[in-house]
């Protein structure tokens, strides 16, 4: 008999990328995969024993630093579905991933939801194509529920993006953010945190990253909130348990 096991949020200190785990029992969704081999270090240390299966990858956008480390999951995992939405970026890893694994591949629509336990999640951003000129105003984002704690996953999305979630009343106040683009100041703007107002925002970011990640005007918004704020590069792997 399997014994339960109790539902978590796992920001994973990957280096200068994004990849978020969201688990209960022998379910998994993970969020982003990164750039490198670097998942591959991190998942074991939280998935069950034996558990060689991942339910849902969601690809938030096409950009290097979230989905590199998508073909060493293909690899070592079984991936149930990719949840992904589609750019008009050019990217190879893009292509190979659409290209190769059409059997497993869903195209994000308004209609996907995920409910398992007490993890609930939608795509709230973005529906359709819209061809942005920056690929992160693309991104998708996240509106996670663990139990009665409100998560908000915004990838790479930028200023661009958070207009238009305040514009169309998809957003309300969350406990955890997670910034983004990695904290830059092209993210997190202040209308944004004043309509959001999170307690905790994490930062996920590489040690001595080349784009001076976390930005300090994003930090200075942060405090000026009072949010407590978290950066993988410092903290490690960071773990909520509900």
């Amino acid at each position: 008999m399997q014994v339960p096991v109790a539902p978590s949020l796992i920001f994973l200190n990957i280096g200068q990328g994004d990849a978020t785990l969201i688990q209960q029992d022998s379910f998994q969704m993970l969020v982003d995969t990164g750039a490198d081999t670097s998942i591959l270090f991190e998942l074991p240390k939280y998935m069950p024993e034996n558990d060689r299966t991942i339910e849902v990858v969601v690809l938030t956008h096409s950009h290097d630093d979230h989905i590199q480390g998508i073909y060493d999951i293909l690899k070592n995992y079984n991936v149930g579905t990719i949840v992904y939405a589609s750019q008009c970026f050019d990217s190879k890893d893009w292509e190979y991933v659409t290209t190769n694994y059409k059997d497993i591949l869903y195209d994000l629509n308004e209609d996907w939801k995920l409910t398992y336990g007490d993890i609930s999640a939608s795509a709230i951003y973005p529906i359709n194509v819209n061809c942005h000129q920056n690929v992160n105003e693309d991104s998708i984002v996240l509106d996670v529920k663990i139990k009665d704690t409100k998560i908000l996953l915004m990838g790479d999305a930028g200023y661009e993006a958070e207009e238009y979630l305040l514009k169309n009343n998809l957003v309300s106040q969350v406990d955890i953010l997670k910034a983004g683009h990695h904290c830059s100041r092209s993210a997190t703007s202040d209308m944004f945190l004043s309509e959001i107002f999170p307690t905790i925002a994490i930062c996920s970011c590489g040690t001595d990253n080349t784009f001076g990640h976390p930005h300090s005007e994003t930090i200075d918004i942060l405090k000026k909130y009072n949010v407590q704020y978290l950066v993988t590069y410092q903290e490690g792997n960071i773990v909520f348990t509900f």
